[in-house]
This record gives C-alpha cells, structure tokens and sequence, in this order.
C-alpha cells in the first residue's frame, strides 16, 4: 500500500483526498485534513472514485471498428496513424470546418476540454459542442455584456457572507460550495446570519433555510425582477458602488421603476410579505451573495434570470468583497470569448448559430451533421462524454 494526497475531480470544489493505493487500486479514500480549504470533508462522490478508475467497463487499449460491426484490439500506434489520416484526408478535402469536438472534461477535470481546443486549432476548426452549450452559455452570454468577456465568471463567498441566497440549487445534495453540508449547518446555527432558498421543490437545503420562497416553476425572472423593483423604489441600492464601479445605472433603474411589483408577485406565488422581507434583508446585509444552478438556467427565462441575478449584487454592492459575489480566476482559461458582434467569429453551417464562449449548443448538432450539405461535418472526436445517451434526440444521433 502507498499512501499519497491528491483531489477529488468530480466537482469544481477540488477537495483534498488522502488516498492509500495498490498499484492503479484506490484502497482508501479519506478527506485530507491538511488541507487548507476542505479540511478533510469529503463527499460521497469523492468516495466512490474507485468505481470510475477501475470499474469493469473502463478501457485498457484502443478498439477499432471492423467492417462487419465488431471491435477489435489494436495498438496505440495504430490507432493514433488511423485517425491523424483520416483527419488529415478531410481537412485537405474539405477544409477544417468539417471538423468537431464533442465533450471536454468533466465538472472538476477540464484537461480534456484543453486538450480538444488543441487539435481544433490543428485542424482549423471551431465547432465546439459541449453540455454547457444548453446549460450555461446563456449565464456566459451576459457575462461577455456585464463585465466585458465570456469566459469570465461569478462565484459565491458563501463561507464569509451573513445572507445567502440559494437560487435553484440544493448544495446539500449537490454540493457546488466548499464544504457543502458542514457550510450549510454553520451558518443555519449562527443567528447572525441568514440562509435563503428560492425553488419550487421543498429541497433539502430548503429545510434549513430560513426563508423558503417556494414559488410557482418558471417564474423566476417575476421574482427576482419584483426584488430589484422594491430595492430601487426604497433606495435600498448602494449608490456610491454604482457611481465608481457602473455605468447605464439610469436605464436600469428607469426598467425597474416601471415594474409592476404586485402583479407580479402574485404570479409567483410566494406570500408578499416575504418578498418584500428577503428584497430588504439581502440589500440592508453587510455582506450578500446568491448561489446559482441549473434551477435557473434550465427553465424559462434562462438568460434574462442570469442578468437580473447578476443586478442583485452589482445594485446592492456585494461584488468584488469578502461574503459576495466575486470574479474567479482560472489557471489555464478553458473557454473563451466569442461575442457575435466580432466579425472574425464563425457561425454553425446550417443553423448559422453563433458560438458562446466558443461553445455551440448538442442540440444542432444532428443538423451540422446531416443537413449542411458540403459544409456538414464529416469528422469528430468525442472526449468525456456519451452523446447517445445524455444528449436529446437519441433517434437523430443514432
């Protein structure tokens, strides 16, 4: 047995994992106290990593297609001479915009993403089709409009913040904050701060919260937009932030003033009082941050519910402090900024859809593929990822 540290990679929290191994078998796996964010909390997928690095199906050595169906066993030499041929052969022919990628990494492993955009750029391609092409590239989109790039993004200082705002995520199941249930039973234990939740499911997390705006599904972009409504109209928005850090706060505010704030509450749902209570407690807070997921942003409204999201701090002034929202850095920047006004950014063949963050959407891509005519693609690689089985329209990519 040989025991070492290392992190887990199935979230973007990275915790520290202290490991013993057996050769490739990971024997044990216990949260690493030393280290200096997780301090040993440990999730259970973290756990169960030994049944993705040796489960019975994982893959030893390359396998090709033979032509009556079977696979068969071939050497890595082989394998890599056949496909750069092949590559090759449709790039000479057909240029590299016959040329995709599907996939790149996982929650918290994106070498692969990396390793894709290089052979992009050897083939002269851009068609990059990712999950976070219908998850996410909406959030990118008014990140590239808000703070200048769409490859730069928001995170929550939920650790440092006296009122949390959770909205459509459950961090106790799902984690997506450091130290998730440790992180959520501090701060439902402290009476100086307060833990917010907005989903329409009564959710784990929901549980703890003190406040659960339980609204109607899909009407978040009501909500939030009642919030921002009273936090202008009572002044409670922080002036002196928005002169030194903002600018087209005038239009904003005009938008806001004329919301109609009853009207649409009472679509929402949710008891009036508690809006009002959770607009005013968020604005009046030393330090607010909000935590979103997919609630939001596989709904209705998914891109104007990641602007207004983003308003809640930039109004209020929780942006760029301790217990706020915050932009992170990366160590090696995976996606990247494609705004569709730049004349030198390609669109999709058939579609003519223009990339987010360098990213175009799975759910075109049987069209590209089968509909483009000359300029279809002929030619993908497909890395961490199982298209037939996680993208929609199973028939079509079959």
């Amino acid at each position: 047995m040989t025991a070492d540290v290392t992190a887990c990679i199935l979230c973007s929290r990275n915790c520290g994992l202290s490991v013993e191994t057996d050769g490739r078998r990971l024997a044990r796996i216990k949260g690493d106290p030393n280290h200096p964010l997780s301090k040993g909390y440990v999730c259970q997928k973290a756990a169960r990593l030994e049944h993705y690095q040796n489960n019975a199906d994982r893959l030893s050595q390359p396998l090709q297609r033979q032509a009556d169906g079977r696979f068969v066993p071939v050497s890595w030499d082989e394998a890599l001479t056949d496909i750069a041929q092949r590559l090759q052969a449709i790039r000479s022919r057909h240029g590299g915009q016959a040329f995709a990628t599907a996939g790149g990494g996982g929650q918290g492993n994106h070498m692969g993403g990396a390793y894709l955009a290089q052979i992009r750029a050897a083939m002269g391609s851009h068609q990059n089709y990712n999950s976070l092409g219908q998850e996410k590239t909406g959030d990118f989109w008014v990140n590239g409009r808000l703070f200048g790039r769409q490859d730069c993004h928001t995170t929550e200082d939920v650790e440092e913040s006296d009122y949390v705002i959770f909205l459509g995520c459950n961090p106790y199941q799902s984690h997506g904050i450091p130290n998730a249930r440790d992180t959520l039973k501090a701060i439902k234990k402290d009476p100086a701060r307060t833990m917010v939740v907005i989903d329409p499911r009564v959710t784990e997390t929901a549980k703890q919260a003190d406040i659960h705006l339980q609204l109607k599904p899909s009407t978040d972009a009501y909500l939030l937009s009642a919030m921002l409504a009273i936090i202008v109209r009572e002044g409670l928005h922080d002036q002196a932030f928005i002169e030194q850090h903002c600018t087209g706060f005038e239009a904003v505010e005009a938008m806001l003033l004329s919301v109609p704030i009853d009207n649409y509450i009472a679509r929402t749902g949710v008891p009036e009082a508690d809006v009002y209570r959770v607009a005013r407690g968020y604005a009046r807070a030393r330090a607010g941050c909000m935590r979103v997921d997919l609630g939001i942003q596989h709904s209705l409204h998914t891109t104007l519910n990641g602007y207004l999201e983003k308003l809640f701090y930039l109004l209020c002034g929780h942006f760029g402090k301790p217990g706020g929202n915050n932009l992170h850095s990366s160590l090696i920047p995976i996606l990247s900024h494609t705004d569709e006004r730049n004349p030198r950014i390609k669109s999709s063949a058939y579609h003519q859809m223009f990339p987010v963050s360098g990213i175009l959407p799975p759910n075109i891509l049987p069209d590209e593929i089968l509909q483009a005519g000359e300029d279809r693609i002929r030619a993908m690689i497909v890395d961490s990822c199982n298209p037939l089985l996680t993208w929609a329209d199973t028939a079509r990519y079959e």
